[in-house]
């Protein structure tokens, strides 16, 4: 989802960065799982026709929203499983692929994997200016959804079959409110990892890091406070930003007379600690976590702050923190520009206007991570979308999303929640049942959206046993043809 991410929100490295840049979800979507044997030449690309604002009915343009489809295993009045789209764009894995396709050959199903309005190639505008992403929210992209699910079981003759939905991430928000707002359409949703609690101050997220990184060595979280402690230490000195220039291999010395400058650096920093958290799995015989925090407390590497500098100083030529270079790139509205080609032009647009989620670092626990306010993600709305974007309008924003929604209460029927306890995200989703019909399920050690996907070796056993617990629930509804 996701994310996520991972997918910072905010808290990102240069664009220009191969490999790094990360948003708290996933810059490029969830990772595709392993393809089945049974997956090849399965699926297919289709297109459907939207409109562009569901809720005006003066208003009659339209535009084509990409999907992909795998009906290889549908059997007469089968289901109807589809995977929703975030602020990604769409491939072929999850047809091929993971938990939904598993339940998709056992039950017959008829599979999709929808786009997400303003991303992909889903484009329903000519460009992505202020103006034209008004039409980018959750609220249209639902009804795109719901369209979706209305046309394709009147073309498919299937308007008697039961339909699943699944996300994660963001994705997973959209699956259990989709439910909530359409479930004369949708039967079931699985909702992975899905920050359903919208707040515009996120200074849990790094909390659960620093808790997921010493749950592995608190050595690891020790040698992290010295090196970020450091790097401000420096940033007050007379010719510290100087020895910050050539220790992380930045472009430009600090100018430590911007705040959002300075505030652009430390967020960069902490994106590897952030990503890695997120996307933990075991590589190579080792978690990801290990693997970063052995090297943050190698001693023969150097001083902790210099361990720091290694993490991230082999991921670029040189790190480019000035703020205003940031901004003039993501301004750009064309399609081809490199922001709204990244997507992150539209997502971050997304967290201005509906769910904030900016990581900060101010909480009643000191950050480990140095100083990431609030404010620096503010400014950085107000410029990229322009004033109509400062924090009381933020924060009435952050409030809709959640008065319409529910936030961490939403009232559901047949809709499980799950969340691995090492993900930052885990903190704004719903950790405990609703009620009998609609579970949560807290995963030990699991990372973002992990039971998504397949079973395989690496997997601890509650992750398994969560996946079993999903496949049985999810059974249930399709066996007995759940409605409403």
């Amino acid at each position: 989802m996701i994310i996520l991410n991972i997918l910072l929100i905010l808290c990102s490295v240069h664009p220009f960065v191969n490999g790094v840049e990360f948003r708290g979800f996933f810059h490029k979507g969830l990772e595709d799982p392993e393809p089945f044997a049974s997956a090849a030449n399965t699926v297919i690309e289709g297109w459907i026709t939207q409109p562009l604002d569901h809720f005006n009915h003066r208003d009659n343009r339209t535009w084509s929203m990409r999907y992909k489809e795998n009906s290889a295993f549908l059997k007469k009045n089968g289901p109807i499983l589809i995977i929703i789209g975030g602020e990604w764009e769409i491939t072929d894995g999850f047809l091929q692929g993971g938990l939904m396709y598993e339940l998709g050959m056992k039950y017959g199903a008829l599979m999709y994997y929808t786009e997400h309005r303003f991303y992909g190639e889903s484009r329903p505008t000519e460009d992505t200016s202020a103006e034209s992403l008004q039409y980018l929210n959750v609220d249209q992209a639902l009804a795109d959804l719901a369209y979706f699910i209305e046309t394709k079981k009147k073309e498919k003759n299937l308007e008697k079959s039961t339909v699943i939905v699944f996300g994660g991430s963001y994705a997973g928000n959209m699956a259990a409110w989709a439910r909530l707002k359409y479930p004369h359409l949708i039967q079931g949703a699985l909702a992975s990892s899905a920050p359903v609690q919208a707040k515009a101050d996120f200074y849990e997220y790094y909390e659960v890091v620093t808790r997921s990184l010493g749950r592995y060595s608190k050595n690891c979280v020790e040698s992290i406070r010295t090196a970020f402690a450091t790097v401000e230490n420096l940033l007050s000195t007379q010719n510290g930003p100087s020895e910050l220039k050539r220790i992380f291999n930045l472009c430009n010395v600090p100018d430590v007379k911007s705040p959002n400058d300075i505030g652009y650096l430390m967020n960069s920093l902490t994106g590897i600690f952030a990503g890695t958290v997120q996307t933990d799995r075991i590589e190579n015989g080792r978690s990801r976590i290990a693997a970063l925090c052995d090297r943050m407390t190698a001693k023969y590497l150097g001083s902790p702050v210099q361990r720091l500098a290694r993490l991230v100083s082999n991921q670029y030529e040189c790190l480019d923190i000035n703020y205003n270079n940031y901004i003039k790139y993501y301004q750009k509205t064309s399609w081809n520009s490199p922001g709204a080609e990244s997507m992150m032009r539209q997502w971050y647009h997304q967290t201005c206007t509906e769910y904030g989620y900016y990581q900060t670092t101010y909480s009643e626990k000191k950050s480990i991570f140095g100083t990431c306010p609030l404010s620096y993600y503010i400014n950085m709305c107000i410029d990229l979308y322009g004033d109509y974007n400062d924090k009381n309008i933020l924060d009435s924003r952050v409030k809709r999303t959640n008065l319409m929604y529910g936030g961490w209460l939403p009232a559901l029927r047949n809709v499980i929640f799950t969340n691995g306890d090492i993900d930052p995200w885990h903190s704004l989703s719903v950790l405990k049942d609703l009620n009998a019909y609609s579970p949560a399920i807290v995963i030990k050690g699991a990372s973002h959206c992990r039971d998504l996907y397949s079973d395989v070796a690496t997997d601890s056993a509650d992750l398994k046993n969560a996946r079993a617990r999903i496949r049985r629930i999810i059974g249930k509804w399709l066996s007995s043809g759940i409605r409403g």
